[in-house]
């Protein structure tokens, strides 16, 4: 079939997935059950997303994450499995729904959800130029999605902007939480089977907890997505994670070989800006509808330091016990 518009047809993703099988099973390897694969939305370590179309559909409605063929370990197969529980038991308007799984031609699972047309939290909260109040509202969104999976027990181990997309028009927004590709159950005992270390550290550096990085993803409950989450808030209103010595300058292995900064209150994250590079923390001040950097950090001395500095405390001790008593920190 033709490409859907947008996504740039058979790309590189796709051409690999079709040589993979052999004789004349081309159209076959474009097929998850019932959906054709039309083009790739994202790549990880060991699977792919593809947008589909569902057959009787006219256009692309669902994503789909593919393990790449040949990828094998235990250890990776049971999180690809464990992602695709997660979603199937977690239903929340905030969270990314399950749909329907199956295994490839090639032998490869893969399983469905809905295609979300959605830009992650930060990068949308500058484009609509919201104030931090709005930033706020919104972000109470992804409490809420964190939330849902705490009271399944679950932790997602990869709070970000980019796993917290929001998509619908002003005033209908909904944020939907997704990727849970390193979630697992509270009570898993995953802690027995994988090392902890820096072999282990998955996630993102600028938001990850103190013991994630210390100790492994093995190591983390739900308090080390809460951490996440007071850094997202934290940028949100600030325009960069509210850490002293962030990484943000390095990029690639070295950015995630090297430590995180310490967290710090957002209006402290936004002065240290202003005093290395005025120009862009200006920027996003006024992206914000403020134009005196004296007001606007006071305005978020009053508005979300509080609960920043409560959620990222440097001691998993320090903060709210889940993500649903931390959201009650925001009423």
């Amino acid at each position: 079939m033709s490409p859907a518009p947008g996504y740039g047809g058979i790309d590189a993703a796709l051409r690999s997935l079709r040589e993979g099988i052999a004789g004349d099973a081309v159209a076959e390897a474009l097929r998850c059950g019932p959906f054709t694969l039309v083009g790739a939305l994202g790549s990880g370590a060991v699977a792919d997303v593809f947008a589909a179309q569902r057959d009787g559909d006219r256009a692309p409605r669902h994503a789909v994450k593919l393990m790449r063929p040949g990828v094998d370990g235990e250890e990776t197969v049971a999180r690809f499995a464990r992602e695709q529980r997660i979603l199937a038991q977690v239903r929340h308007p905030n969270v990314i729904r399950f749909v329907e799984c199956g295994v490839h031609a090639s032998g490869s699972p893969w399983f469905a959800m809905p295609l979300v047309d959605g830009t992650a939290i930060t990068r949308e909260s500058d484009r609509r130029h919201l104030t931090v109040e709005e930033r706020v509202a919104l972000a109470r969104q992804a409490f809420e999605a964190v939330a849902a999976l705490h009271a399944q027990s679950i932790i997602h181990r990869d709070v970000k902007p980019g796993n917290l997309l929001v998509e619908g028009p002003e005033g209908r927004s909904v944020v939907r939480l997704v990727d849970c590709g390193i979630a697992r159950a509270m009570s898993s005992r995953e802690a027995r089977l994988t090392p902890m270390g820096t072999a282990h550290r998955l996630g993102t550096p600028d938001y990850m907890a103190p013991e994630q990085w210390e100790d492994g993803i093995a190591a983390c409950d739900a308090r080390a997505d809460v951490f996440a989450l007071g850094m997202v808030l934290g940028e949100l209103a600030c325009g960069v994670p509210p850490r002293a010595g962030r990484a943000a300058a390095m990029a690639g292995d070295a950015r995630r070989r090297r430590a995180p900064g310490a967290p710090c209150a957002p209006s402290t994250a936004f002065e240290r800006w202003m005093a290395s590079d005025p120009e862009a923390a200006s920027a996003a001040m006024r992206v914000r509808g403020r134009r005196s950097p004296e007001r606007f950090i006071e305005e978020l001395r009053g508005a979300v330091d509080p609960v920043v500095v409560a959620l990222t405390s440097r001691d998993a001790a320090g903060r709210p016990r889940d993500a649903g008593a931390a959201l009650a920190m925001m009423r």
